[in-house]
């Protein structure tokens, strides 16, 4: 019966800590992860995953696998596709899709695109004069592989794009559109045993000596105003989930920690040069087919739940999810995804 009532306890409590340790030491720096290039981060993919805090780099029913672990694509046999859609406080959409499947007996493939617009941005000039709205966008592009090692172990690999649009008119002078050169991501996911898995990956690596997602950035049509640097930061993310009953129904526990590291070079160890911030999230079965989740994902908490509805031989699941944002000091009340094994 303790087992019942006890499962992931160390976790929760590991957990707990964590989030007060960053809260206390790391939220400025934190604000250097804001920038547009930063929306996988900052918004993710679905909205299951989005209730569980974002720790799902070490839960297989992640979608998209591409995006969250490459390395969980070789457990993935079923065909299956998700759509996800949400509407953030300061006139801020967002959304992803995805699709992954089995290939052959050893592996998976899979896709992602994740989106992030604004639809009612303001245009101030230099004199300060209002010059009408925007509606910027960026998108992030996935397409990944994984390949079992043998029945408990997967790696994987994933290779990405962005590119986002400005939605200025040709009057203001400066690019509107930028595409990122081709980057990569590495997984590996575990099974250790029918309660506990495991996983990790390292996002935002780029074709070069350094391994950075790095390049250049011109703004303006005429070359009238100088280049900038733009980067995605290298990111290490470890995590565990486990598996068990409470109150005698199935129940899960996540624990993700995170390092992203915003200087320009392979790997450096100085702590100023990394951001660190974990991921907590918990799902329980509380009726059939009918979940209940809660996450924190660095200080923001979430709350959701998810229902699958039996169409057939099939079931197509429908979730949904509020974040606070702690820092904006904001409430983001509607997202809600569809995803089905077809």
């Amino acid at each position: 019966m303790g087992e019942n009532y006890e499962f992931g306890g160390e976790l929760v409590r590991l957990a707990v800590v964590l989030v007060l340790l960053q809260t206390l030491a790391f939220a400025e720096k934190q604000a250097a992860l804001g920038s547009m290039d930063a929306v996988a981060e900052r918004m993710g993919a679905g909205s299951r995953e989005l209730a569980k805090g974002n720790a799902v780099v070490a839960d297989t029913a992640a979608f998209s696998a591409a995006y969250w672990n490459p390395g969980m694509l070789a457990f993935k046999r079923n065909l299956s596709i998700a759509l996800h859609a949400e509407n953030r406080s300061l006139d801020r959409v967002g959304g992803s899709l995805g699709i992954e499947g089995g290939v052959g007996g050893r592996m998976g493939v899979g896709m992602a695109v994740l989106f992030r617009g604004d639809t009612d941005f303001l245009l101030i000039d230099e004199d300060d004069n209002n010059r009408g709205t925007a509606m910027p966008f960026f998108m992030l592009g996935y397409a990944g592989l994984g390949y079992r090692l043998d029945r408990t172990n997967g790696i994987g690999v994933s290779l990405s794009i962005a590119y986002d649009r400005l939605g200025l008119d040709s009057e203001w002078g400066v690019a509107d559109e930028y595409q990122s050169p081709l980057s990569f991501d590495l997984g590996w996911f575990k099974f250790w045993n029918e309660k506990w898995q495991s996983g990790l990956q390292i996002r935002n690596l780029g074709f070069n000596s350094k391994l950075s997602a790095a390049w250049r950035r011109n703004p303006s049509r005429d070359n009238s105003l100088p280049s900038s640097n733009a980067l995605r930061p290298k990111t290490f993310e470890l995590g565990v989930t486990h598996r068990n009953l409470l109150l005698h129904r199935p129940a899960s526990v996540s624990l993700s920690l995170l390092s992203y590291q915003v200087a320009d070079t392979l790997f450096v160890f100085d702590p100023d040069w990394h951001i660190f911030k974990s991921r907590f999230g918990i799902e329980w079965r509380v009726i059939p087919n009918g979940d209940l989740r809660f996450g924190i994902d660095g200080k923001n908490p979430s709350l959701g739940w998810g229902y699958g509805f039996n169409i057939g031989s099939k079931t197509l699941w429908l979730d949904y999810a509020f974040i606070y944002e702690w820092d904006a000091d904001l409430l983001n009340p509607l997202s809600l995804a569809l995803r089905m094994k077809l």
